[in-house]
C-alpha cells in the first residue's frame, strides 16, 4: 500500500506539532434530543461553554489553551488583534478532532497512551529538545500537555480511520495511469511550479463569507511576517498540510483551470490572493519554476521573504484600567506558601468581577482596582505584561520580598505604532531554463499520485458528512 499524502502519519505529526485547524463554522443540523442537550449543559468544572458537538462540548479553556498553542507554532507575537483572528480556525480544529474521535470511537478505532507518547517524542526530537523540556515549553506558555496529547490522539485517530478507507474504497485501475502517463507527455516543456498552499474547504454556500474572511485573514498573517510552513500545518485542509502546505512540483493542468490561471501570472517567491476554485479557497506560494521534463537546470527557488515590520504598541500613549491581589510575605520562610496559595487563588479567577471580588476578601487594602494607569508610568517590567496580557485573564504570580501580587487588565487603550511603508520592487523575471533530456515519472509513481489525490478527495468529503449529519452549536 503506498504512503498516503492525505492520511497523515505520526511522522506527520511529530514535524506539525499543531495541525489542521480549520475556518470559522456554520451551525449545522440534527439536533440531539433532549436528553443529549441537557447533558452538555455545563462544561465540566463548571466552566463556559465555547461549542458543543453532539453530546460533547468545548469549553473556553480548550479553545484557549489551543490558541496558545497556534501562537507557539506559528511564531506569531500575542495580541488581542491575533487571538480574534485565531479564534474561529481554533474552534473549528477543536470541533472537527471531536468529530474525528467520535468517528474513530465509532469505528472501533482506539489510540493507546504509548502510540501518543511516542509521536510526543518525536515532535521533541524534531525540535532538538526532550519530552520533559517539551513540556516545560508547553508549560511555560500556559498551555497544558493534555492539550497537545488530545490534538495527537485525533490526528492518529483519523489516520487509522481513513486507511482503512482508503483501503477499501479507493482502487486505481490500469487505464486511469495509462491516462496520466500520456497527460505527462503532452506537458513536456510546460511549466511547472514548485507550489506550497492554504486550502480552506467551502463544504455549503454558507460558508462562503466566513470562509473567504479567514483565507484574507491567513493572507494578512504571512504578507506581515508570518511563517507560512507554520501556518499552513496549522489551518490548511490540503494534503500537503503536515509537511508545510508543501504540493512538490505542480504541472500546468494538474490542478484546476482557476489555479493554472493564477500560476501563470505568479513568479518564484510570490504569494496569491486567494484563489476560489470548486471546493474552496487557496493560497498559493510559488517557490520555484522550471518547465516539465527537464532533468537540470531548473530555476532556482525563491528564499522566503524577510519579515515584514511588526506595528508596535506606542507605550507613550497606551493606558489600561488594571487591578491587583496583594499578598503579603511576612518572613523568607513564608514565601513559598503565600505564593503557592497566590497560585491556587490566580487558577480560580474567571474574570475582572470575579477578581475584584476576590481582592475585597482578601482583607489587604492595597488590593482592588488601581484606576487608569498611564504605562509609561509603570515599571519597565510591568509595561509589557500590561499591553500584551489576555483582557480579563489573570497574570502570573509575580514575586518580590515582600508580596505575591496577581494583576489583571480589564480595560486597555493601546495606539499601534505602524511601521514605514517599504518598497517592495517586483522580482525580476526568472531566466530561461533549457529542457534537456525528458524524464518523466514512473508508472508507480504516477499510481501514488493518483492514489493520494484519490485519498484526500475522500478524506474532505468524509470529514464533511461528519459536520453535516452532526449537532454543533459555537457559542462564541
Amino acid at each position: 500500500m503506498p504512503s498516503l499524502r492525505a492520511v497523515r502519519s505520526a511522522f506527520a505529526v511529530a514535524t506539525a506539532c499543531a495541525v489542521l485547524a480549520l475556518p470559522a463554522m456554520a451551525q449545522t443540523t440534527k439536533p440531539p434530543a433532549a436528553k443529549t442537550q441537557g447533558s452538555a449543559a455545563a462544561a465540566p468544572g463548571g466552566e463556559r461553554i465555547a461549542a458543543v458537538v453532539n453530546d460533547e462540548v468545548i469549553s473556553y479553556s480548550d479553545v484557549n489553551a489551543r490558541i496558545r498553542l497556534a501562537l507557539l507554532n506559528t511564531g506569531t507575537q500575542e495580541s488581542q488583534e491575533t487571538r480574534q483572528r485565531l479564534t474561529p480556525q481554533v474552534i473549528r480544529q477543536l470541533v472537527d478532532e471531536r468529530l474525528q474521535l467520535q468517528e474513530a470511537k465509532r469505528s472501533g478505532v482506539s489510540i493507546s497512551q504509548n502510540e501518543i507518547d511516542e509521536a510526543i517524542k518525536r515532535i521533541a526530537e524534531q525540535n532538538r529538545i526532550s519530552r520533559p523540556q517539551l513540556e516545560t515549553m508547553l508549560k511555560n506558555q500556559g498551555i497544558p500537555v493534555s492539550t497537545l496529547s488530545e490534538q495527537v490522539r485525533a490526528l492518529l485517530a483519523w489516520q487509522r480511520v481513513m486507511s482503512r478507507r482508503v483501503r477499501q474504497e479507493v482502487v486505481i485501475g490500469e487505464e486511469e495511469v495509462e491516462a496520466a502517463m500520456e497527460r505527462l507527455k503532452a506537458n513536456i516543456g510546460k511549466p511547472e511550479y514548485l507550489l506550497a498552499e492554504i486550502f480552506l474547504a467551502v463544504d455549503t454556500p454558507d460558508q462562503e463569507d466566513e470562509v473567504r474572511r479567514t483565507a484574507d485573514r491567513l493572507l494578512e498573517e504571512v504578507r506581515r511576517g508570518g511563517n507560512f510552513p507554520a501556518l499552513a500545518r496549522q489551518f490548511s485542509q490540503s494534503a500537503g498540510a503536515a509537511s508545510g502546505g508543501d504540493l512538490g512540483w505542480v504541472r500546468t493542468g494538474e490542478m484546476s483551470a482557476e489555479i493554472d490561471r493564477a500560476l501563470a501570472t505568479m513568479r518564484p517567491g510570490q504569494l496569491s490572493s486567494p484563489v476560489r476554485t470548486a471546493t474552496g479557497y487557496h493560497i498559493l506560494l510559488v517557490r520555484g519554476q522550471r518547465p516539465f521534463g527537464s532533468t537540470g537546470g531548473e530555476m532556482q527557488a525563491a528564499p522566503p521573504p524577510p519579515p515584514r515590520p511588526q506595528p508596535r504598541p506606542d507605550i507613550a500613549r497606551a493606558s489600561v484600567n488594571m487591578k491587583q491581589i496583594v499578598m503579603p510575605i511576612a518572613s523568607k520562610e513564608d514565601a513559598k506558601s503565600v505564593k503557592d496559595a497566590a497560585e491556587k487563588l490566580r487558577k480560580t479567577i474567571k474574570s475582572c468581577t470575579d477578581f475584584e471580588a476576590k481582592a475585597k476578601a482578601t482583607g489587604v487594602p492595597e488590593s482592588g482596582d488601581m484606576g487608569t494607569l498611564r504605562v509609561k508610568d509603570l515599571p519597565p517590567g510591568l509595561q509589557q505584561l500590561a499591553v500584551g496580557i489576555p483582557l480579563g485573564q489573570p497574570s502570573p504570580v509575580l514575586l518580590s520580598p515582600a508580596a505575591a501580587v496577581i494583576l489583571i487588565v480589564c480595560k486597555r487603550d493601546v495606539p499601534m505604532i505602524q511601521p514605514p511603508p517599504e518598497a517592495q520592487p517586483a522580482p525580476p523575471p526568472p531566466a530561461p531554463t533549457p529542457v534537456k533530456e525528458a524524464k518523466l515519472p514512473g508508472r508507480e509513481e504516477v499510481e501514488h499520485d493518483l492514489m493520494n489525490e484519490r485519498a484526500d478527495l475522500l478524506a474532505r468529503r468524509y470529514l464533511r458528512d461528519l459536520r453535516r449529519s452532526a449537532f454543533i452549536e459555537v457559542r462564541v
